[in-house]
């Protein structure tokens, strides 16, 4: 089969590899769609913890099961899926309490073993999901980070009225912020790039702001009357960001951490997290959350389309992760075409 190889950082050539078979439990996906990630930009870099060379890159994908290995019933064979990117071992502490994203020997594609940016790719037959009939596969190649999103805010617990800041609306902000809407919580996406802005109100955002141009902490305060947010979701995953959270949840509030810097250390205002008794969260992945993350996208509650910008052919894959990097201002979600 061809497959986009990263060799070495900032170097990917399309190759023919020997195509997987499937075994005990797995199946094989032509894969149709594959949405472009920033985990994709930091290993086709070298800065990704997880990712080692070579390795086929590309984690977020839909297709058509080609082939059954043994146990898995010969009628999947041509079903159209969802893939959730993850193969774990089933006999773990974790994963026989149900908390599979910890599994001890947790395999993610793209990032310990072969990736999406091929014809095929190999996945447990249990993580490939039955995709919608009305959701299109570019649409079910981001059903991804729709999941990793949802998987976050399902863990603040956030009720309808809550008043929720959102920093950045990229493809985890914009999803965090459908997610909130449809609690019914009250939004603010602190986001400096106007189209992301007016993107994040077209998505249900009650409120948005430039951070550039306006005061954020003083923002958050008029609009909550001086109480502050109930619930921080940082999507972005930098320095000033991550310090930023702090002053914007009010006493006995929440934090969660979608974005991450790579850094072993970041500044965080650790003496007001204790004075404030605040809750600080990070989140890994999906557990159970993509059926639920289908279901809203089938419903129409969660748009996806809409964030989609882009469009590149497998061959295409250099461009697609280094237009992603470039942070040009009409980028959004790209997605690759196989």
């Amino acid at each position: 089969m061809k497959a986009a190889v990263c060799s070495a950082p900032g170097k990917i050539l399309i190759r023919e590899v020997p195509k997987p078979a499937p075994g005990p439990g797995e199946v094989l996906v032509k894969v149709k769609s594959v949405g472009v990630c920033g985990s994709d930009v930091d290993g086709y870099r070298g800065h990704h913890p997880m990712i080692g060379y070579p390795i086929i890159l590309g984690h977020e994908c839909s297709g058509i099961i080609a082939e059954v290995g043994r146990g898995v019933a010969a009628s999947r064979v041509g079903e159209p899926v969802v893939v959730e990117p993850f193969f774990t071992c089933d006999a773990c502490a974790f994963c026989l309490q149900g908390t599979y994203n910890f599994c001890a020997e947790l395999k993610i594609i793209g990032h310990q073993v072969a990736g999406a940016y091929a014809e095929y790719v190999l996945i447990p037959a249990k993580f490939a999901h039955a995709k919608p009939g009305n959701v299109s596969f570019d649409a079910a190649a981001i059903l991804e980070p729709c999941s990793g999103s949802l998987h976050a805010v399902r863990r603040c617990r956030i009720q309808a009225g809550d008043f929720v800041v959102i920093i950045g609306c990229g493809t985890m902000g914009s999803f965090s912020t459908q997610h909130c809407r449809n609690l019914s919580a009250e939004t603010l996406v602190i986001e400096p790039v106007a189209f992301k802005r007016q993107l994040a109100l077209d998505l249900g955002a009650s409120h948005v702001i430039d951070p550039a141009a306006q005061d954020a902490a003083g923002t958050v305060k008029e609009l909550t009357h001086g109480r502050m947010a109930d619930v921080v979701i940082e999507a972005v995953g930098k320095e000033g960001t991550l310090a930023q959270t702090v002053s914007l949840v009010k006493n006995g509030g929440t934090i969660i951490l979608i974005g991450w810097t790579g850094n072993e250390k970041d500044p965080f205002d650790l003496t007001n997290t204790t004075f404030k008794e605040l809750t600080v969260l990070g989140t890994l992945g999906f557990c159970r959350d993509f059926p639920i993350a289908m279901k809203l996208v089938a419903q129409g509650k969660i748009d996806i389309e809409r964030i989609i910008s882009h469009h590149f052919r497998l061959d295409q894959v250099t461009e697609a992760i280094e237009l992603l990097e470039s942070g040009q201002d009409n980028v959004m979600k790209a997605v690759v075409n196989i």
